[in-house]
């Protein structure tokens, strides 16, 4: 996971050009929250406390309400983010469903 994340630190950023409706700043807020989420689970050696766990599912939520059907220049980013997103959810899932 602590290279998926670095790999996502490293995903060019988009801009305000690629979907005018989009204010960068909420594109910003959802790539740091996700980032955070990471971060803790990193840190807490592959688990997410009830509250991490909760930012992670609406994070996930934000970014695909930002995802467009079809070719969007914007999609090109926000799936990358939402495969990352993905892949952190199911490491947690799976973390949480071998402690039972």
């Amino acid at each position: 996971m602590a290279k998926r994340h670095s790999a996502f630190q490293h995903i060019p950023y988009p801009n305000e050009t690629l979907s005018p409706d989009i204010e960068v700043r909420q594109l910003a807020n959802l790539h740091a929250r996700l980032d955070d989420c990471a971060a803790s689970y990193l840190k807490a050696l592959g688990r997410l406390d009830r509250r991490a766990a909760a930012e992670l599912t609406d994070t996930v939520h934000g970014i695909r309400s930002l995802t467009r059907p079809g070719y969007s220049p914007l999609n090109m980013y926000l799936l990358q983010w939402l495969r990352f997103a993905n892949l952190l959810t199911y490491a947690t899932d799976a973390s949480l469903a071998s402690e039972h």
